[in-house]
């Protein structure tokens, strides 16, 4: 892909993700207040569980990433 091209494909990425560099400490704290007021699940997931999963993904096989 040539580097005008592959520019342009970055630019629409971060354009549909939204996603832009913090400028400022008052643009992080921003950030995670938006995240705090987030809906999220009503308990957090039991660390076992995640690192059971985990560890059966790693035995699976590599994913080559």
């Amino acid at each position: 892909m040539s580097a005008r091209r592959k520019t342009s494909a970055d630019h629409r990425l971060e354009e549909q993700q939204g996603s832009r560099p913090f400028e400022s400490p008052a643009d992080l704290e921003a950030f995670f207040r938006a995240c705090d007021a987030l809906d999220g699940p009503a308990r957090e997931p039991d660390w076992r569980e995640h690192l059971a999963v985990i560890e059966e993904s790693r035995s699976k096989g590599s994913s080559g990433t």
